[in-house]
């Protein structure tokens, strides 16, 4: 098997999708392939990568928030039923936001069928996140059935803070971290010398606010990648460096350690952190190719996984009990590239292999 992956990474490597990979792979909880490829970083330093190296994570942070979210459900702090506006009582102070969020529960957000839009630059508005949701709300239509959106995480995060009295660092620390012996999994890493880097600026998202005529003067310098920082926009600009839709840095072991959980059914070293049925619930398909956080899509076949915007995803396969975290740094790259095709070769070639 590890001939396979190594051929489909170098092949994509040397096409310039990304400069550099980690990529491991576990069956029943033993690692069978665990490999670093290429550079973390091309400029200002070439950095060869190594399978401890840590990247941002990107959307990957959804995944640990909706674990966490299931970890409170299964305390009872909060249900999968409960109705977001619960935990938001002073939304009655915002109409246009009261309105669209009135029969939006939990589930909903979890699922992506919220009807909130997908993006929004929160950092080209003052104020603080509702009263900025308020104004996105007033200015656009509810959105009809499933639409993978930023915005419902940001939700997600701000609820947990609410729930646990908790920064989304400390949460962070105290549900995953802790419980699953995981050492390099943070938000704002204070250590950036074995990290990936990511783009020149933010050019893709300052191309995104061009496109729908918003202004922002607060953008990173291209000279240089970022690196270290969050690349999201919103993460970084807007709620510094943390929240639950990105933020999130780490190596490929911590991610392995959560598909470990989902794995195994909700338990870790006999200690049950997540009901069982949760996990079977969130790894199964909801509505329109949504589990609860999950992703269920022709890219992870025979199971469900996330991927991230800077180059990052899972796979889960719980029919085989295999798990699959490749980091990668597509953004360091002067032409950023979609891997939804590399994605799906590299999984269905670990299936294959193992089947």
């Amino acid at each position: 098997m590890g001939n396979a992956i190594d051929s489909i990474i170098k092949k994509y490597m040397v096409a310039g999708y990304f400069p550099g990979a980690v990529c491991k792979v576990s069956v029943r909880g033993e690692m069978i392939y665990e490999k670093s490829f290429g550079y973390g970083s091309l400029e200002p330093v070439l950095v060869p990568a190594n399978e401890k190296m840590v990247f941002d994570a990107a959307s990957l942070t959804k995944i640990v928030t909706s674990t966490v979210a299931l970890m409170l459900i299964t305390d009872n702090k909060m249900k999968l039923e409960d109705p977001v506006l619960n935990y938001f009582a002073e939304a009655a102070d915002y109409p246009a936001l009261a309105e669209r969020l009135k029969d939006v529960t939990v589930k909903n957000l979890l699922t992506h069928s919220s009807g909130l839009i997908d993006w929004y630059p929160f950092y080209s508005e003052k104020g603080d996140f509702l009263q900025v949701l308020n104004e996105i709300t007033g200015r656009t239509e509810k959105v009809k059935g499933v639409l993978y959106s930023d915005l419902n995480f940001m939700l997600l995060g701000e609820m947990i803070k609410r729930i646990t009295g908790m920064g989304l660092d400390e949460a962070l620390e105290q549900y995953i971290r802790i419980p699953l012996g995981i050492d390099n999994m943070n938000y704002c890493p204070k250590d950036k010398l074995n990290i990936a880097c990511t783009e020149f600026g933010n050019r893709i998202e300052k191309s995104m606010c061009k496109d729908r005529n918003i202004s922002f003067d607060g953008w990173r310098t291209e000279n240089l990648p970022i690196c270290g920082e969050v690349n999201d926009g919103n993460a970084f600009y807007y709620f510094g460096g943390m929240s639950g839709h990105a933020g999130i840095f780490s190596d490929a072991d911590g991610f392995t350690n959560i598909c470990q959980l989902y794995l195994t059914g909700g338990e870790w070293k006999s200690k049950r952190l997540i009901e069982e049925r949760l996990v079977k619930e969130a790894m199964k398909e909801q509505k329109d190719g949504r589990g609860l956080g999950w992703q269920i899509s022709e890219i992870f076949p025979q199971g469900c996984g996330h991927s991230g915007f800077t180059g990052t995803s899972l796979w889960l396969c719980p029919e085989m009990d295999i798990a699959a975290v490749t980091l990668t740094n597509r953004l360091h790259t002067r032409q950023p590239r979609n891997l939804q095709p590399f994605r799906q070769e590299l999984h269905e070639a670990i299936l294959n292999q193992l089947k």
